[in-house]
């Protein structure tokens, strides 16, 4: 069975943290460890890389000294449920009238405005910034993600 978590314990000083295998693609994919692209991949090879790559980043200490193990189901994982853009923790009166919401109230009102949320995102082609902007697609106003470059690559 897949790891769909990770336990992650900092050896220098301590600190516990258990998150996601998506809250973990989104961290490497932030700290530029990881290509977007790479987190639609076999889940198999995902078993394998997603864990040396967490280690390489730092903890709040500043070191880089996590001990990681993969937790294949969600019952050792008693926390809240957390955002998917921010990773904050969605608040149990949110989670009461909308009780499948996978953001937080401010991630929510900014994704439905068309800002983007969460880290930022790269693009997959010449790594610039990417940014959100309206297009009109068939007579209706979507917002798409396009690179930030000058004249942009229009890699997406």
């Amino acid at each position: 069975m897949p790891v769909r978590f990770y336990q992650l314990i900092c050896g220098s000083c301590g600190k516990s943290e258990k998150i996601s295998r998506h809250e973990a693609l989104v961290r490497l994919v932030a700290a530029r460890k990881l290509r977007a692209v790479a987190c639609g991949a076999d889940e198999s090879l995902l078993d394998e890389l997603v864990p040396s790559l967490l280690s390489q980043l730092p903890c709040s200490c500043g070191q880089r000294n996590w001990r990681i193990t993969g937790l294949e189901t969600a019952d050792d994982w008693v926390e809240s449920r957390r955002c998917r853009d921010c990773g904050c923790v969605i608040s149990p009166s949110r989670l009461a009238v909308v009780p499948d919401a996978d953001r937080c109230t401010d991630c929510q009102t900014a994704w439905e405005q068309g800002r983007s949320t969460g880290p930022e995102k790269y693009c997959p082609r010449c790594g610039n910034i990417m940014k959100l902007a309206p297009r009109e697609i068939n007579g209706v106003t979507r917002y798409v993600w396009i690179c930030t470059r000058n004249p942009p690559c229009r890699g997406v």
